[in-house]
């Protein structure tokens, strides 16, 4: 009887190749033979050439999510379809907290650029810059050089430099706390080096970057007021302060996200008001490091729906073909949150609100779940 075993490599390969990319974890834990011809450039290309038009026609009803939550990594889908409006959904992929494929790690944050996450560990020792698709991954040791420095609670940033006109991205890593700030190249580095930077601004810690396009955007505040500011990865420095569609203070809610994909890809912006809670999301219809303007997606009065105001430090997804936006935040039902939820908010010709509860908090640290659209790449 003839196996899979028994036929050519290249007419296995070919067969693989259709199996659907959420299976490709199944694919490596089959054989040897299988688990290396996965993990080959070759073959991961195929894979996801092979699939284009199938994503394309899944992307319309499901966005595929990577969620931090109780230090662990979690592959989400959420389907807000149109048809299915009285049940919105989020499922549960699977974990994600096997970097190498050999043990598990605790990841305390986590960003994402180009099919790349770049993970936090607990001891804020290490990073990892990891390719859930390809199972690679990079680690990088962050301890701080300097006896001064040793005691700062640093945020990171991934992004990359395109160079060779354009076709090569070169990608680098951003950490900073206080007024230090230092990049490493994952291309050739084996070091950090300080930049020249005095910001008479400030990015608070529960602050998560959001990359567009090779570069990392934040939410910034100057005293009380907040703008938008853009940290790019080729000339390895920040942009000026860029006005955001709204006037917003301290005490209100400004949270970031992305819309779209690769060149197409716009950023959003979800702002909530201290006091009246009213809500509203604007996309980008241009965005540079150095200029920006706004188009408002839509706005609406949560304080029927909800009554409270979402954490500046929460994440939320954009889904422009169904109308709708999710929010991950932590249970605000309750004195003391003791649930991960997400808030789907639907609007247009049949507005909608829902609760989805993902879970119990476990740990204390980075008690809220932060949440980032996710498309698998080949990228090495």
């Amino acid at each position: 009887m003839t196996t899979l075993s028994d036929l050519p490599p290249d007419l296995v390969k070919e067969i693989l190749s259709r199996v659907p990319l959420r299976s490709l974890r199944s694919i490596r834990s089959t054989c040897k033979q299988w688990n290396i011809l996965s993990k080959d450039g070759t073959f991961l290309k195929k894979l996801i050439k092979q699939q284009q038009g199938k994503r394309t026609i899944w992307r319309l009803c499901e966005i595929l999510t990577v969620v931090m939550m109780n230090c662990s990594l979690h592959l989400m889908r959420v389907n807000l379809q149109r048809g299915g409006l009285d049940h919105p959904t989020i499922k549960t992929t699977g974990k994600l907290i096997s970097l190498d494929d050999s043990y598990q790690v605790v990841v305390s944050r986590v960003c994402h650029c180009d099919g790349l996450l770049l993970c936090t560990t607990e001891a804020y020792s290490w990073l990892a810059v990891w390719n859930p698709f390809t199972s690679q991954t990079r680690w990088i040791c962050v301890e701080p050089t300097s006896i001064r420095h040793r005691k700062l609670w640093y945020s990171h940033a991934l992004g990359y430099e395109l160079s060779q006109g354009k076709s090569l991205r070169i990608y680098k890593i951003l950490r900073f706390a206080g007024n230090v700030h230092e990049v490493y190249t994952l291309k050739s580095s084996d070091s950090w080096w300080v930049l020249d930077v005095s910001p008479d601004w400030d990015i608070g810690y529960d602050n998560h970057g959001v990359s567009l396009k090779g570069n990392t955007y934040w939410y910034a505040k100057v005293a009380r007021v907040g703008f938008l500011l853009c940290f790019d990865f080729t000339r390895e420095r920040f942009g000026p302060l860029l006005p955001l569609p709204f006037e917003c203070f301290s005490e209100d809610a400004v949270i970031l996200s992305s819309v779209g994909e690769e060149q197409q890809q716009q950023l959003a912006v979800l702002f909530q008001h201290r006091e009246t809670f009213e809500m509203e999301v604007w996309v980008t219809t241009k965005v540079e490091p150095d200029a920006v303007s706004w188009s408002m997606f839509f706005a609406v009065d949560m304080g029927p729906l909800t009554g409270f105001r979402f954490c500046t430090g929460g994440s939320f997804i954009v889904d422009e073909e169904n109308a709708a936006v999710v929010v991950f935040d932590e249970d605000k039902n309750v004195e003391k949150p003791t649930r991960n939820t997400a808030y789907i908010v639907g609007f247009g010709e049949s507005s909608y609100f829902r609760e989805v509860d993902l879970g119990k908090i476990t740990t204390g640290k980075e008690g809220f779940p932060h949440a980032c659209s996710y498309v698998p790449s080949s990228v090495q």
